[in-house]
């Protein structure tokens, strides 16, 4: 007599036995990279906006203070958790140091030019930052640097001129800060210089490369910023102490949204393609014109949203193109 397997089937018997290919598990993966860096945008130019408010009543210097308490309490808090040196190495605590005074002299030149510019001119002319960083890295770490880069980079500067709108090119001017045509241009000179130090930081990011975590980068940004803002504070402005619940929260909101905006990117890089990934930073300016339109009533005039196209399509096309050249390596 012959006998036959027979399958038996139940409720319990589960409707797709077929494992996820690695294909479609990469895929997801990187989707899930995307979506953090665009969360990682919205968080950044949450805090922007939480600046620009915030700058109405209180010093630029103040505000990178109190964000540099919270990060670097969280920063600390993260390090704790992940069982890790909040100091880092010692043969790289030096380059940490310097990571960490670039970063903090571009983020305080960021936030000074938030409170005298529209929140998108301010973040546009920022945008810059992986420009100087393609010209840096020739300069410093040997990277390839070819015509291409340099015609994306000349580019830039057209379009930092149109969000600038100096007035011996375009005329007087509408809604410019208190310090009137001059202030402008300082404003956005103060931008391009942040951009320049935000490019120094992450080339020395580079350098140390996976010699730290990138949470005691987060701590060592912290540090300094709790140093080197107080001094800035006191000597270029007049601090005011906040004496309301809600200013105390502005705070708060503004060093919060900046620490979950660095882990997002941080993880974000690890997951997604880098050239999806690249583009993806392209939502910080789209978050705040969207901000600015919406919120702060800020409406960008022709110039400033030809110069903001310019700088986004130049500098993302630098960082694309940079990207075939490595991949071709």
């Amino acid at each position: 007599m012959n006998k036959q397997n027979i399958q038996i089937y139940s409720e319990s018997t589960p409707l797709i036995s077929k494992p996820i290919s690695p294909h479609v598990a990469l895929k997801k993966r990187e989707m899930t990279g995307l979506i953090y860096m665009t969360l990682s945008a919205l968080g950044f130019s949450t805090m922007s906006l939480l600046v620009k408010i915030s700058g109405t009543h209180y010093p630029s210097f103040e505000i990178v203070f109190a964000r540099s308490i919270v990060q670097t309490f969280f920063g600390i808090l993260s390090c704790w958790i992940l069982n890790i040196n909040p100091l880092g190495e010692k043969g790289v605590r030096g380059w940490l140091f310097f990571r960490g005074l670039a970063g903090t002299l571009g983020l305080s030149l960021f936030y000074f030019s938030i409170t005298q510019l529209s929140l998108a001119d301010a973040t546009v002319v920022f945008f810059l930052g992986p420009a100087f960083t393609a010209i840096l890295a020739a300069v410093v770490l040997g990277e390839a640097f070819t015509l291409f880069d340099g015609v994306c980079a000349v580019s830039c500067m057209l379009g930092v001129l149109l969000v600038s709108k100096p007035d011996f090119l375009f005329g007087n001017g509408k809604d410019l800060p208190e310090g009137g045509e001059v202030g402008r241009l300082f404003a956005v000179f103060c931008a391009l210089l942040g951009a320049m130090m935000s490019a120094v930081a992450y080339v020395t990011v580079r350098k140390i490369g996976r010699g730290a975590h990138f949470m005691v980068h987060v701590v060592y940004f912290g540090l300094v910023s709790i140093v080197v803002s107080p001094i800035g504070m006191f000597l270029l402005q007049t601090p005011i102490v906040p004496n309301s619940l809600y200013d105390y929260g502005i705070f708060l909101g503004v060093g919060l949204t900046a620490f979950i905006g660095q882990c997002l990117l941080n993880q974000g890089l690890q997951m997604a393609p880098a050239g999806p990934g690249t583009l993806m930073r392209m939502n910080d300016v789209v978050f705040a014109f969207i901000f600015g339109i919406f919120i702060l009533g800020e409406y960008p005039d022709v110039y400033s949203v030809s110069g903001a196209c310019i700088i986004v399509f130049m500098t993302s096309s630098m960082c694309i193109h940079k990207l075939r050249l490595h991949r071709k390596k």
